[in-house]
């Protein structure tokens, strides 16, 4: 198997530490996304599911053994939501964004017995350096081979072992999936527990992602003679253990297109945890508090106090995030009477996952 040197491994824990309580911007857990044994699974708003072979259960085994085991191979299946879409299952080899040339590989149940118990060779075709995927008419057999097991393996093309992948807790995945893109009792579900008879038809049509038009603007000065005080107000009514007179960070005013403005107040004590309270201006020196919607679908919208935030006057989107090599990345745009939800993307487990794979639990297109 693949494997970092030990001490590497434990830099690159330590550079990237875990979210502590998985706090989202109103202090509950923030991730939408199922974690089942070592499988982490999330579908978005389209219902389109993606799921990965690590969970934060699985880290901390791994890390109470051989933190090196965090160079394996990682396995993915992903899945749209329209009636005849079929799983996709794919093999990632890179370590923390970092590919080394390997060629051919082959996917493998892996079997219990006394010796060498890889079976049947599943066909995987390199996509992109370090990315493979299964052959699609594979795809059925794999994972019905799998629901035996809780293990599949990698080989080089020479045959030699490269990499062990966990399968414990991917039916469960499998099954989550199926539940909500609404497959169970067609011909279509991928878990033997919610397969039946029923034809691809039966399976509805996914919602169409919202379109969602946003107010850009531009990042303006506050003068020198602008009253404090109803601000002060505001994070002392909203922000938690913040005193009245406390100014860190400082408020940053913008000018949105549609000439309204918006304000990102100081929201927390801690200068190690930076927090903001965002605020609409609705007269001077009136501020009104506007609620985010959160990508959890049917939780109710949180208080706009959000962590390491910001706002790209190019986009007119708001961006917070919460961790480093875990945790969530979320976007809010204004559309002149609210704030919309535009992307989340979030990773439960501390792996070498980097953001740009992380699971999809939000997504609406820009007009």
């Amino acid at each position: 198997m693949a494997r970092l040197g030990l001490s590497a491994a434990l830099i690159l824990i330590v550079a990237a530490p875990a979210i502590a309580d998985n706090a989202g911007p109103a202090g509950r857990s923030s991730f939408a996304s199922r974690e089942f044994g070592d499988w982490s699974v999330a579908c978005d708003n389209a219902r389109e599911c993606r799921a990965v072979s690590v969970s934060r259960a699985y880290v901390t085994r791994i890390e109470s053994v051989d933190p090196g085991d965090y160079a394996s191979p990682k396995l993915w299946v992903q899945r749209a939501a329209d009636p005849d879409a079929r799983p996709r299952i794919f093999v990632d080899t890179s370590v923390w964004g970092e590919v080394r040339p390997l060629g051919r590989l082959s996917l493998h149940v892996y079997h219990d017995c006394d010796g060498d118990c890889t079976g049947r060779a599943y066909r995987l075709s390199e996509i992109e350096p370090g990315r493979y995927e299964l052959e699609q008419r594979q795809v059925k057999q794999f994972l019905a081979e799998s629901a035996k097991t809780d293990r599949a393996a990698t080989r080089r093309g020479d045959g030699t072992m490269h990499g062990i992948l966990t399968t414990s807790g991917l039916m469960a995945a499998m099954l989550h999936m199926d539940e909500v893109q609404q497959r169970t009792g067609t011909v279509t579900a991928i878990s033997i527990h919610a397969k039946g008879d029923r034809p691809a038809g039966a399976v509805p049509t996914p919602p169409a992602r919202a379109a969602v038009k946003v107010v850009d603007g531009e990042e303006e000065p506050i003068a020198a003679s602008y009253d404090y005080i109803a601000l002060h107000r505001m994070r002392t009514q909203h922000c938690e253990n913040v005193g009245s007179t406390s100014a860190d960070p400082v408020p940053r005013r913008f000018k949105l297109a549609n000439g309204q403005r918006l304000w990102s107040v100081g929201c927390s004590s801690n200068p190690h945890f930076e927090k903001r309270l965002w605020l609409i201006e609705t007269g001077e020196n009136r501020f009104e508090i506007l609620r985010l919607p959160r990508p959890d679908q049917g939780l109710p919208a949180e208080q706009p106090i959000l962590p390491n935030s910001d706002f790209d006057t190019a986009t007119g989107r708001i961006t917070s995030f919460a961790g480093i090599a875990c945790g969530w990345r979320r976007s809010w745009g204004w559309t002149g009477t609210a704030f919309a939800m535009m992307d989340a993307v979030e990773m439960p487990a501390c792996i070498d996952i980097l953001p740009q794979q992380w699971l999809q639990t939000y997504r609406a297109i820009p007009e």
